[in-house]
């Protein structure tokens, strides 16, 4: 049986092949100061933004699919817009505990995503 460590890293390495680490590292402090889903909202649209906006989508997607294959997130999440409906509908415990996750991952995918 693994511990969380390993399936956080495991995730992210999968993830964090085409990922920039200096667009990655700016998505735990959105999330600290606006919250996950307020963060997430920020990458639902697909109007563009540019190379790092990108980047930051693929990361919160891949988030979302992390928080999916630790049961905090619901088997129908699929996508930011399917996390933030899913989590939306939770109880508060559960998006305290999806954020911390997200948090916990993101320091992952950040190691693991090249330099610029």
């Amino acid at each position: 049986m693994q511990n969380l460590e390993q399936l956080r890293a495991a995730a992210a390495l999968q993830d964090a092949k085409d990922l920039k680490r200096s667009a990655i590292s700016k998505l735990p402090g959105l999330i600290l100061n606006n919250g996950l889903l307020a963060a997430a909202a920020a990458f639902c649209g697909t109007d563009g933004g540019g190379d790092n906006k990108d980047h930051l989508k693929k990361a919160m997607t891949a988030t979302a699919k992390h928080l999916k294959e630790r049961k905090i997130a619901g088997p129908e999440v699929h996508d930011i817009e399917s996390l933030i409906r899913d989590l939306s509908a939770k109880p508060p415990i559960t998006l305290q505990r999806a954020t911390h996750e997200a948090l916990a991952f993101l320091s992952f995918l950040k190691r693991f995503a090249t330099n610029d």
